[in-house]
């Protein structure tokens, strides 16, 4: 608690330093078509990251690129040029206790809602501590809300949109003792004074609450970890008893009954559903808890969910991921937007990324997957586009290196999909290839701006992201693959793209590196130590090389997927952990770790670099380590990214030149 309040002190008094530059600053030269760009580009930060626009359409709130650092600042939309408003920045926090500014949300016209968090280690286990504080734009002050008596709290239920600012915010409270740190309460929190009054309290049978637009606590639900039961309490109304409507063992899996949108109508709700096999929207009726008419889909794809009108009664929209992230309007105003922009634009190519209270003013990010993009004003009332600011100024609206999404056969015979990037410099033949897994591995890569993949094709390498089984979004059969097949069957569909792109002509299956940052890096470091054979180089950024050591230390680390099934039942979790064969690496490998890394310690990595040299392995010839002082799991300093690319470059210089 103390090192947070010191961050709200942080917040507070970090206005006091350099602003960051105008949003409308002065356009660069864009890159000529034959300059080969420098890694350290890539690595820069956004210049905008995540703006929202004010329920009454006159400033916007972002985090905002200044010399390295990103500032979480508002900005007039009528003068976006002027110096903004800075509220604070991470790199403030770090020197503290690593806080972090996570997201922000406007409460009404004048107030913003900071999310901000701390991991830190509670009851025996790594968890994140969350904070929520209010920022009046006109007075400059910061409140704490729902601080008082709070071991952590950030997860707002509901906001007001008239009157005096309020919210919901589901918190667990130190007045119930021990016993109640898994069992929040639900609070109203006045945003402007920060008071607050108890709305539900702990229930032993809920760890999580639900409510709808009209700011009523509707549902409770919680899982029993010995049974995989998934208990749903529910009431119609905003007061009377919470009745237990299901009380189901969960598939691992399969999904729940849990609704994502309560709808006007009572006792209805919208809910996703992967009954069918793949993420579906339903409607649900709450008092029967049964699944009504398919409301929208994507044959062969999960979709993302829907997208709520500001009442939060009424859908308006749908996203989903099929080769690129999709918005799908059912609001006719929106989907008419959308079509007028993309004529424009190009198809897929924007995203409304915010608008205001009345509809008439939206921010809208525009972009294609090999485009560093752009934020633009759109307001519907008069026509007028206004540009924002570019999200890189090196790169502007320039179509780097292109991206495409292909199917490949595994040597099962499995179709793998995946993402590939050319570079744009060569002909696309016979390239040095870099494989690059990405993270979870209960994710998946889609075409979009990545500045990883982007930074080593400038340099003249194809870049292929696979999203091999286990991945999510292809449905719930494909994701179920996962179990048993870590770091074996999906280690060999990272394998099987080198074979597949060298029978296309793209790639020179003689050099070959593997780069992943989290779950890639453990398919890294497993590339090194099983699949030497196969490449020349690997690069393992915040790897797990050791998974028992990493489920001891957080339980939590696998989520709902469990830590029993990552090599199957009867599989000793030692088998497919690299660190426990030093012996076995066969090829150079670059190993990266944040020292302040709370997701995956640091220890992983230092444990196996001791055991590669107990194995008579030689620093600077078989391995390289290179340990970032600041650095967490989600690399928020711009110096380490760039230090990190660099630092990639150079080996790949020496291991796998391009």
């Amino acid at each position: 608690m103390r090192h947070l309040l010191l961050a709200a002190s942080a917040l507070a008094m970090c206005c006091a330093g350099a602003a960051p530059a105008a949003a409308a600053a002065a356009p660069a030269a864009k890159p000529a078509a034959n300059k080969v760009i420098p890694v350290a580009v890539f690595a820069e930060h956004p210049f905008l990251t995540d703006p929202e626009i004010s329920p009454d359409g006159t400033h916007f709130a972002a985090k905002v690129r200044s010399k390295g650092e990103k500032y979480l600042a508002i900005f007039d939309v009528a003068n976006p040029s002027a110096p903004p408003q800075v509220i604070g920045k991470d790199g403030e926090f770090d020197k503290v206790d690593n806080v972090n500014i996570a997201d922000w949300e406007w409460a009404d016209a004048d107030n913003l809602i900071v999310r901000a968090f701390s991991r830190q280690s509670m009851n025996g286990e790594q968890a994140d501590i969350w904070r929520l504080l209010g920022f009046n734009r006109k007075t400059g002050k910061v409140t704490p809300l729902g601080w008082d008596n709070s071991v952590t709290g950030g997860r707002i239920l509901w906001k007001s949109r008239s009157g005096s600012p309020r919210l919901l915010l589901e918190r667990i409270s130190q007045e119930y003792g021990y016993e109640g740190f898994s069992q929040p309460e639900v609070v109203e929190v006045d945003v402007l004074t920060g008071r607050y009054k108890t709305v539900v309290k702990p229930n032993p049978l809920v760890s999580t609450w639900y409510a709808d637009g009209e700011g009523n606590v509707r549902m409770g639900t919680s899982t029993d970890r010995e049974s995989g039961k998934l208990r749903i309490l529910y009431r119609s109304g905003g007061d009377g008893s919470f009745r237990t409507v299901s009380n189901e063992k969960q598939s691992r899996y399969g999904s729940s009954l849990v609704p994502s949108l309560f709808l006007a109508e009572p006792d209805k709700a919208l809910v996703m559903s992967n009954a069918s096999g793949f993420n579906e929207l339903y409607e649900l009726d709450l008092k029967t808890m049964e699944l009504g008419k398919k409301v929208f889909s994507r044959p062969g794809y999960d979709i993302g969910g829907p997208i709520a009108n500001r009442e939060r009664n009424a859908l308006m929209g749908v996203a989903a991921v099929e080769d690129r992230l999709t918005y799908y309007w059912t609001d006719p105003t929106l989907k008419s937007i959308q079509e007028m922009l993309e004529e424009g634009l190009g198809k897929g190519n924007v995203r409304i990324a915010s608008r205001d209270a009345d509809g008439k003013r939206m921010i809208v990010q525009v972009g294609g997957p090999s485009q560093a993009g752009s934020y633009l004003l759109y307001d519907s009332s008069t026509g007028n586009i206004t540009r924002l600011a570019w999200a890189n100024e090196t790169f502007q609206d320039t179509p780097m290196n292109p991206v495409k999404t292909i199917r490949y056969k595994a040597s099962d015979g499995q179709e793998i999909p995946a993402v590939l990037t050319l570079p744009r410099h060569r002909e696309a033949k016979n390239l040095p290839l870099i494989v690059l897994p990405h993270g979870g591995p209960w994710a998946r890569d889609m075409e979009q701006w990545d500045h990883w993949s982007q930074a080593l094709a400038e340099l003249g390498y194809a870049v292929v992201q696979p999203n091999y089984r286990g991945s999510t979004g292809f449905g719930k059969k494909w994701t179920e693959l996962a179990d048993g097949n870590w770091g074996t069957r999906m280690q060999d569909d990272l394998d099987d793209s080198i074979t597949a792109l060298a029978q296309l002509g793209i790639a020179d299956p003689k050099r070959v590196c593997m780069f992943g940052w989290s779950y890639g890096g453990y398919a890294a470091s497993r590339a090194a130590q099983r699949g030497g054979g196969k490449y020349r180089c690997a690069i393992s950024g915040a790897g797990v090389h050791d998974i028992p050591a990493m489920v001891k230390y957080d339980r939590n680390y696998l989520g709902r997927y469990g830590s029993s099934f990552i090599g199957g039942a009867s599989t000793d979790l030692r088998n497919v952990s690299p660190a426990y064969h030093p012996e076995q690496y066969s090829i150079p490998i670059m190993i990266v770790h944040g020292a302040k890394d709370e997701r995956v310690p640091v220890a992983q990595s230092r444990d196996l670099v001791k055991g590669l040299r107990a194995a008579g392995k030689k620093e600077g010839v078989d391995f390289v380590y290179v340990e970032q002082p600041r650095n967490t799991h989600q690399l928020p300093l711009e110096a380490d990214r760039v230090q990190l690319l660099e630092e990639i470059q150079k080996f790949l210089a020496k291991h796998n030149p391009a």
